[in-house]
């Protein structure tokens, strides 16, 4: 399958799970309350751990390793069962810290149901690695929409029944359960148990992984720890609040550099020695992505009020400030996103794993200042900063030392779009501060300015000429 099609069958299926999901949150939110949201935040801060642990880098490993047979597949196969095996227990376990911890007695029980999602995740991990090493993109994007029907389905229904936070705890279970399946029987045939050597096929892609699960760790607590901070010194309202704020904002970095994450590597590892033509991957999508999130950043700060309405209703306009603040992050965050599979690609997970480290830092330093204050704001704000900062750990770990090229080349594709959208923004961000009080009706407005900014940025972007750089996504 060519980069072309892939990427098209990506975006695709991602743009219609995103829409799909915008829906299921829609209805979501006003079924259940910010304190039912808050709770299942605080559990995924603790499914995550578990969600790298269970993966170890064995996912990439096996996109990376072209020389893998089916008994190697078999024998990773069945060390991810007694991996799962042990962590599914173990997160039971973690369920009564857990609710000591918020000081909410409801996490016990919510964690032994969640466990179920962490142990069909673990076991999944191989199956899904060979269907995106052998490009079977088509399959997993349909895979995408269906289980993300069917889960939100039963989430609705069992919203509808009263079930509360149970409702989104199935609907990650439903999901997880059905991907795993459909997965396994799809790749039923690649793998093989009638040579099983554990130690031997687990020592292939040792380092390899290992790097990965590294920074899969450390990139946790950078994005973990400001949910579990909240969390503590706040309670379950104020990080739900918090966290659909937060998570309106990855919509954008779904939409791009997720999709192209999950297809770079496959097509990109066959260039692992080719270093510089590596680089001008890099560059080409770093300056597509900076004009998409400059939009995309300057959209959500003009239209914050009406987008936090339409996702979420009328109960949920304590987010708009939280989502003023972290909406200032979102075009770092979307070319800071790609790079990881850069990496990768390039083989330098040793390079991913220590800019892990580095960012990991900036996010606890930064966070622990604003946890400082008690204040729902500042810590917002420094998490803004830190996303910010992140960026040059990023830039020195991919073109200085992977690339060795100067460090400016890095941040040089990203200037024309910033420029062009900010001075497309500031005019309008004028006219709707002094100009808000005609209309009090948010689709109104939000149809006005929206449209109004995308004509003057797309315009802007021809006139300038950098609106042809689009083209380079559908480039091998």
């Amino acid at each position: 399958m060519s980069f072309r099609r892939a990427a098209a069958i990506q975006f695709g299926s991602r743009y219609l799970n995103v829409f799909l999901q915008l829906i299921l949150t829609a209805i979501l939110a006003r079924l259940l309350s910010p304190n039912d949201y808050g709770i299942i935040a605080g559990i995924s801060i603790f499914t995550n751990l578990f969600g790298i642990l269970a993966d170890m880098g064995l996912g990439p490993a096996i996109i990376q390793y072209k020389n893998l047979t089916k008994n190697d597949y078999g024998s990773i196969f069945l060390f991810s069962l007694g991996l799962g095996s042990v962590l599914t227990l173990a997160f039971i376990g973690l369920g009564f810290p857990i609710a000591w911890f918020f000081r909410v007695a409801a996490y016990t029980h919510l964690c032994a149901w969640s466990a179920i999602s962490i142990f069909f995740s673990t076991i999944d991990m191989v199956a899904n690695g060979i269907l995106l090493k052998e490009k079977r993109f088509d399959l997993v994007g349909f895979r995408l929409i269906v289980t993300t029907i069917i889960g939100g389905v039963v989430a609705v229904t069992m919203a509808l029944n009263g079930f509360g936070a149970m409702s989104l705890i199935w609907n990650i279970n439903i999901i997880s359960i059905l991907v795993f399946f459909w997965n396994f029987i799809s790749v039923r045939g690649q793998i093989s148990f009638s040579d099983i050597h554990i130690v031997h096929s687990m020592r292939i892609v040792a380092r390899y992984s290992s790097y990965q699960a590294g920074f899969g760790l450390v990139n946790y607590f950078s994005r973990n720890l400001d949910h579990l901070i909240i969390g503590r010194i706040s309670g379950s309202a104020p990080l739900g609040l918090y966290d659909k704020a937060y998570k309106l904002t990855t919509y954008p970095i779904q939409f791009v550099p997720g999709v192209l994450g999950s297809i770079i590597q496959p097509f990109l590892s066959m260039y692992q020695d080719k270093k510089e033509k590596l680089y001008e991957a890099q560059s080409k999508m770093i300056s597509v992505l900076a004009m998409i999130g400059s939009m995309a950043t300057f959209l959500f700060l003009l239209c914050n009020k009406e987008l936090i309405y339409f996702a979420y209703g009328s109960q949920w306009m304590q987010c708009v400030p939280l989502f003023t603040i972290l909406s200032i992050s979102i075009t770092f965050q979307m070319v800071n996103n790609i790079t990881g599979s850069i990496l990768q690609s390039a083989g330098r997970t040793d390079y991913l794993f220590a800019q892990g480290i580095f960012a990991t830092v900036i996010m606890v330093v930064f966070v622990l200042i604003g946890a400082i204050s008690k204040n729902l704001y500042t810590v917002t704000a420094m998490v803004t900063a830190a996303f910010v900062l992140q960026t040059i750990t990023v830039a020195y770990f991919t073109t200085v030392k992977t690339f060795s090229h100067k460090l400016f080349d890095f941040f040089k594709p990203i200037l024309p779009s910033a420029i062009t959208s900010t001075i497309c923004f500031l005019p309008l961000a004028v006219i709707k501060y002094y100009f808000e009080f005609l209309t009090d009706n948010y689709f109104i407005s939000f149809s006005f300015y929206t449209s109004v900014y995308i004509l003057m940025t797309v315009c802007a972007l021809l006139l300038t000429g950098q609106l042809k750089t689009l083209k380079v996504l559908f480039t091998k």
